[in-house]
This record gives C-alpha cells, structure tokens and sequence, in this order.
C-alpha cells in the first residue's frame, strides 16, 4: 500500500498510521518479538531483584538507623547476611550446591570460602552490577547527547573543537584510561563509584559520534528552520526538537551498551579496581574464585553464569527495540 493511501481516508488519517508511533506501540513490536520479549522478562526480574537488594542493602540510610541494613534478607529463610563473615565452626567454607538432609535448601549454590552463602551472595550482586551498568551508561548517554546535540547543531569551529576532545578520549585504550583514572582519582584506593565514573566518561565519544551524526541531518529539517524563523531560541530548539528527534538510535544504544557496562565494571572488580570486599559483586566474586577452580569450581560458574544471563537479556531486548523503533523493518 503506498504512502498516500495509507494516510489519506475521507475521514482524515488512519487510525493505523497514527498507532504507528509511541511507547505503546514499541512496546508491542517487542513484545511481538519472541527473544526480543525473553530479554524483556530477564531485564525485568533482573531489575526487581536489583531492586529489592538496593533498597535492603541501604535500609539503615533510609530509616535513619531505625533498621538495620540487610533486615529483610535475615528475615527470610533463604537469605543470609550477605556481608557477614560466620565466626569458625558455625558454617564451613567452599560447601559444594547441595541441600540439607531433612529436605530443605541449604546452602543451594554452596559457600565461599569465608563460609557466606554463594546464593545471597550472587542474589546480592546484582544491585551492584546492574546499577553501576546503568549509571555508567548514563553518565555516558547524557554526556555524549549533549556534546554530540551541540557539536552537531551549531557546526563550524563549535564542531572541530568539541569533536577532536571526543577523539583524544577515544583513541586512549578504555581500559588504560579507566584505570588510570581510578588511580589518580581515588589516590591508590579503588572504589566502585570512580569506576563507574571512569566507565561512564569513556562511554561518552561513543554516544556524542552517535547523536552528532543524527543531528546533522535533523537540523536541515523545515521544522527546524520554520523554529529559528519564529525567533526561537538555540538552546530550546536543541532540548525541544533536535534531540527528541534523534533519540532513538542513541535510546537503542544504550540499552546494548548496559550489557557490555556490567562486563567491563565485572572486569575492572575481577582485577580488582572495582568493588571492593566485602561487598557482594560478581566481578568481585570471579576475583576470588579463580584460585578454587580446579577444587571448587562452582565458585566461578555461578557469577559467570549470573553475568551471562543479565548480558544476554539486555542485549536481546535492545535488538528487539532496535527493530521496534528501525522505521525501515516492515511490519
């Protein structure tokens, strides 16, 4: 059906065409999509479980000190305290998965060798994996819209400046320069939150190559041009029109780009410039396992097996929303 029939009724547009755009409508694409929907799900439980750790692991903060941190997994049969260190004889350590003789689970995916339980402990790295892939990505997105929507909008001397900073900053090697910055920053103390901040600023020349590339051909728009003639101003065309309309190749971006924060910020606690003990993260949890593989070997599948299934997920619903919002793909 061409373009003009499809839009053109005696009654004015179709109903169809107008269904065409919006979050309702891409969230149906996907939703139509059957990996696309599998991602969904697992971002999903993924983000709940987040959640609900984030929001135990910080009760004494919100309550100001009313409750103590960790209550709600205390409270329940399967969680332990996953910071806790048991005193000796109480809980062995490097338990294989196994349960308890009288029928219950016990200790489901085993202990560390500190004796904490492995299943709270990857339960409980999620919120840091997760949260630090999504604040680095962030910090990334809204740096590199903003560069980008600038860099491309005004063109000209704005442009060779802004752009050759983005070059400096992605020809470094990320890793090297997240390292570097975790050093310098934290004074020889590593931290999670600097190498969240290090994983967010080299996220930034990706995002401003991307956004700067769509505003481009958006500022030759009419609509544009009708803006400037009407006297409106630089800064409210850009917030208002430029980038609205370039969102949705940046949008789809970042949702693959989550999958590959929480890798890279797992590799930074692997070497040991992430999280720090004793705080649950899989990254962190892969650095000490790696001297058990051989008698314990558990003690790397579960991370690695918690890191893969959260990557898979996001980078599934990110293809399905890229499809959902791809205007070429026909229905």
């Amino acid at each position: 059906m061409a373009i003009g029939e499809s839009q053109l009724d005696s009654d004015g547009p179709s109903e169809d065409v107008d269904a065409q755009f919006g979050w309702r409508y891409t969230f149906g694409k996907v939703m139509q999509d059957t990996t696309a929907r599998w991602g969904l799900y697992v971002v999903a439980f993924v983000l709940l479980v987040s959640a609900y750790t984030l929001i135990d692991s910080n009760l004494s903060r919100l309550t100001f000190g009313a409750v103590s941190d960790f209550a709600a997994a205390e409270a329940l049969p399967i969680f332990e305290h996953p910071e806790r260190i048991p005193p000796p004889g109480e809980i062995d350590g490097n338990v294989p998965p196994a349960f308890h003789p009288d029928g219950t689970l016990s200790h489901p995916l085993g202990t560390d060798p500190d004796g904490r339980d492995y299943f709270t402990r990857i339960v409980y790295g999620a919120q840091v994996s997760v949260s630090v892939g999504i604040v680095s990505t962030m910090i990334g997105f809204v740096g590199g819209t903003i560069i980008g929507a600038v860099s491309g909008f005004y063109g000209g001397r704005v442009d060779d400046i802004l752009m050759r900073i983005v070059e400096i900053i992605y020809a470094i090697p990320p890793l090297i320069l997240i390292i570097v910055f975790i050093v310098f920053v934290s004074g020889g103390t590593p931290d999670i939150r600097y190498a969240v901040i290090g994983v967010g600023i080299t996220f930034i020349p990706i995002f401003a190559r991307i956004i700067r590339s769509e505003v481009l051909s958006v500022r030759e728009m009419d609509y544009i041009e009708a803006a400037r003639a009407s006297g409106v101003k630089n800064r409210n065309i850009i917030l208002r029109h430029v980038i609205p309309n370039s969102f949705a190749p940046v949008l789809v971006y970042a949702s693959l780009q989550i999958g590959v924060t929480i890798l890279v910020v797992a590799g930074l606690s692997f070497l040991g410039f992430g999280a720090q003990p004793p705080t649950p993260d899989w990254g962190q949890m892969l650095n000490v396992s790696h001297g058990y593989m051989h008698s314990n070997v558990w003690l790397s599948i579960w991370p690695g097996v918690a890191i893969l299934v959260t990557i898979m997920g996001f980078n599934l619903f990110g293809d399905g929303l890229q499809d959902a919002l791809d205007p070429r793909i026909n229905d």
